[in-house]
């Protein structure tokens, strides 16, 4: 009767080590997942930024500057949800460029997308009835107190 109960403990012990195992894997795949999902969202930012550059430039159509500022504006209080723990470049060298200082600072780090927002607002609107050197201005507003503010404080230079 004890040979049963120790296999049986040992079984199960065994079934836990593999199930926490398992568990530990789909925690890292969900936040390498987290990783990429946070790129391709500022890749999607920067292609906004892209369209609307283009059109302060005269190079690029009104309405996708106009949609592209929307899409910004839409976007901003959406940035914060894409840094969870565990997701730095600490935690992913090569992969993420967070610093691990976003999550040390994250009521100082929460207060940029807050920013970044305002000033999308007032490019959208100056997008729709300003000059394109108007616009050129804005944008360069908004990259300084959204985009450059986070970069440059949270991210991990690359060159």
């Amino acid at each position: 009767m004890k040979t049963k109960n120790r296999i049986g403990l040992m079984a199960a012990a065994v079934g836990l080590l593999i199930a926490g195992g398992a568990i530990s894997v789909t925690a890292q795949d969900s936040k390498e997942a987290a990783v990429k999902a946070r790129q391709d969202f500022m890749k999607a930012q920067g292609a906004d930024v892209k369209a609307i550059t283009d059109y302060s430039k005269g190079q690029g159509d009104k309405a996708a500057a106009e949609k592209a500022a929307d899409d910004l504006v839409a976007r901003a209080p959406k940035i914060a949800a894409l840094f969870p723990p565990g997701t730095s470049a600490t935690d992913f060298p090569g992969k993420s460029n967070a610093k691990p200082e976003i999550w040390s600072d994250m009521d100082k780090f929460k207060a940029i997308p807050v920013a970044l927002e305002g000033e999308a607002k007032k490019l959208a609107t100056t997008v729709k009835t300003g000059t394109p050197q108007a616009v050129a201005d804005q944008l360069g507003a908004m990259g300084k107190a959204g985009c450059g503010a986070c970069h440059g404080t949270y991210r991990v230079k690359t060159s």
